[in-house]
C-alpha cells in the first residue's frame, strides 16, 4: 500500500509538472535562432529572431529607412505557465559573462559551460544577455491564458499555428481577432470609430512586410472598450500600437521586439484618456511609452487623463522610455493630467529615463512615477549622424537629444520646436510626484528641469526616496540636478 501512495503522489507530480507549461510550435517556414536553444520543464521552445538596433543611431527622416549596417539580430521564445518551473537555455557562445534583466527579479542562474539553468516562480519576462546586451535572449513567461478562442463565430477572425499573410484588417465594432500561440500573422490592424474590439491570443503580429507609409501595426482611431492582450508585435513600420481619440482601453500582457526601423516607437496614447497598460514588455528603437497631445488628431475630444502603466519591462535604444509630449502645431489640447507610471523596471536605456516636452500650450500636471528601478544606461557607441550619409544629420536631435542628454534620470522642458504654433510657449508643468525610484548605474546621472518664462514654468516637483546607488537624492547638488530661473518648488523627502 505505501508503495502504492508513493507511486501514485509521483506520478501526479509527474502530471503537474507536464501541466504546468504550454508550449506553441514555430511555424514551417519561420527561421529558427541559432543562438539559443531553451528548454522549460524538459519541453523544447521555438526560439524566434528579431531585427534590433545595435547602437543607438539617429537621423531625420528623408525618404530612406535606417540602414540594417546599424542592426542586428535578437531572439526571443514564449510559454505560458502559473508555476514555478525550470529554464535551460543552451548559448552558442562561451558564457564569460551573464546578466539576466530584469534585475530586480533577481534571477539566481547556474551556469555550466554554455548551460544556463535557473527557476521561475511567476509569469514574467526577461533579458538574458550573454558577455554583453548584444543579441541577447528575451524570454516570455506568460500567464497561461484564461479564456482562449475554443467556439468561432461570425465576429471572429482566427488566426491558427502557422504563417499567414491576410493584408490589412479594418476591425469593425464589437469584433475578436485572435493570434493563436505558434501563429505568425504579417498584417497591419485598423480601426476607426469602432466600439467593443478585442485583440488577443499567444501568436506573433509582424509588421516587416510593410513599409513605413501603412503605419502601426495597429492603430485605433476614436475607440470605445478595447482590450488588447498577450500577443506579441514585431518590426513596425512606424509607431507599434497607437490609440488616437480613444477611451476605456486595456492593454495586457503584450510585447514588443524588433523594433528598429526610424519612429519605431512602442505605445503612443494619443488625445486618449481611461487606459491601462500593464504587465507588458516593451523593446523600442524610439520612445518606449507616450502620452501624447496633437492637433494632427481629428478628436472627439482632445485631452489625455487617466492612463496608468504598471508592472511594465522597457528596454530602450535610443530615445526615450517614458515619455509625456505635448507637441504643439496649433493642439487643442488643454491638459495632459492624472497619470502614473508604477512598478516597472526600465532595464537599458540611452538618453533619458523620464522625459516631459511641453512645446505648446498644454497644462500637464498630476503625473506620478512611483516604484520604479532604472538600471545603467547604453553609452556604447553613441553618436549622432549616419556614418552612411554624413550629410544627413537633424539638427533638432543634435540639440536636444545630444551629449548632453545622455543618461538622464529626468528631464522636463518647455520649449518652441517646429511644431510649435506661435512665437510663445504658453503652457506649464506642475504637480509632478517621483516615489520609490531606484536608479542603479556607474554613471553619474542628469536631471534637467527647463521652464520657457515666469509665467510659463516648471513647479511643484517631489522628490520622495529617489536614489541613485542607494543613496537618496535629499538636494540640488547630490541629486545633480540642473534648473533654470523658470523652475521653483522643488522638495525633498
Amino acid at each position: 500500500m505505501k508503495a502504492k501512495i508513493i507511486f501514485f503522489v509521483l506520478l501526479m507530480g509527474l502530471l503537474n509538472s507536464c501541466l504546468s507549461v504550454v508550449t506553441y510550435p514555430g511555424p514551417k517556414g519561420e527561421e529558427i535562432s541559432p543562438d539559443f536553444k531553451v528548454k522549460v520543464e524538459g519541453k523544447d521552445i521555438f526560439v524566434y529572431r528579431a531585427r534590433v538596433s545595435a547602437y543607438p543611431e539617429n537621423q531625420v527622416w528623408p525618404g530612406y529607412q535606417r540602414p540594417k549596417e546599424q542592426t542586428e539580430l535578437a531572439s526571443f521564445c514564449y510559454f505560458d505557465t502559473d508555476n514555478p518551473v525550470t529554464v535551460e537555455i543552451i548559448s552558442k557562445e562561451i558564457i564569460d559573462r551573464l546578466i539576466i534583466r530584469p534585475l530586480s527579479k533577481n534571477i539566481q542562474p547556474a551556469v555550466d559551460g554554455k548551460k544556463i539553468t535557473f527557476t521561475l516562480t511567476e509569469p514574467c519576462q526577461l533579458a538574458v544577455e550573454i558577455n554583453n546586451h548584444h543579441h541577447a535572449l528575451h524570454l516570455f513567461a506568460n500567464a497561461t491564458e484564461k479564456k482562449p478562442i475554443k467556439k468561432l463565430d461570425e465576429n471572429t477572425i482566427y488566426f491558427a499555428p502557422g504563417i499567414h499573410f491576410p493584408g490589412i484588417i479594418e476591425v469593425k465594432d464589437n469584433q475578436t481577432i485572435y493570434i493563436a500561440g505558434g501563429a505568425v500573422v504579417h498584417t497591419i490592424i485598423r480601426g476607426r470609430n469602432v466600439k467593443n474590439v478585442t485583440i488577443k491570443g499567444r501568436g506573433i503580429i509582424d509588421g516587416s512586410s510593410f513599409e513605413r507609409e501603412a503605419g502601426n501595426i495597429i492603430r485605433i482611431e476614436n475607440g470605445e472598450n478595447i482590450s488588447i492582450e498577450g500577443i506579441i508585435l514585431r518590426d513596425p513600420p512606424f509607431w507599434t500600437l497607437r490609440f488616437d481619440d480613444s477611451r476605456n482601453a486595456t492593454i495586457d500582457g503584450i510585447k514588443l521586439v524588433g523594433l528598429w526601423r526610424y519612429n519605431a516607437d512602442g505605445i503612443n496614447i494619443v488625445n486618449s484618456n481611461n487606459v491601462k497598460i500593464t504587465n507588458s514588455f516593451i523593446r523600442a528603437f524610439d520612445d518606449c511609452i507616450v502620452l501624447r497631445a496633437s492637433n494632427r488628431v481629428k478628436a472627439t475630444q482632445y485631452n489625455v487623463y487617466d492612463v496608468n502603466v504598471d508592472n511594465c519591462v522597457l528596454w530602450n535604444d535610443w530615445g526615450r522610455a517614458i515619455e509625456i509630449f505635448e507637441n504643439g502645431a496649433r493642439t487643442e489640447t488643454d491638459s495632459i493630467y492624472h497619470c502614473a507610471f508604477r512598478n516597472c523596471d526600465i532595464i537599458h536605456f540611452v538618453h533619458i529615463g523620464f522625459s516631459i516636452q511641453n512645446c505648446d500650450r498644454a497644462f500637464i500636471f498630476d503625473i506620478n512615477y512611483e516604484n520604479i528601478r532604472i538600471e545603467d544606461p547604453i553609452s556604447e557607441n553613441y553618436f549622432l549622424g549616419d556614418p552612411l550619409y554624413p550629410e544627413k544629420v537633424d539638427s533638432f536631435l543634435i540639440a536636444n537629444a545630444g551629449p548632453d542628454v545622455l543618461g538622464h534620470l529626468f528631464w522636463i522642458y518647455l520649449n518652441r520646436n517646429f511644431y510649435s504654433a506661435g512665437a510663445t510657449v504658453n503652457g506649464k508643468v506642475f504637480d509632478i510626484n517621483l516615489k520609490d525610484i531606484n536608479y542603479t548605474s556607474t554613471q553619474t546621472p542628469k536631471i534637467s528641469f527647463i521652464g520657457y518664462s515666469s509665467d510659463h514654468d516648471v513647479s511643484n516637483i517631489t522628490f520622495d526616496n529617489v536614489t541613485v546607488n542607494g543613496k537618496r537624492i535629499t538636494n540640488f547638488s547630490n541629486g545633480n540636478i540642473r534648473v533654470n530661473d523658470y523652475v521653483r518648488d522643488i522638495s525633498f523627502k
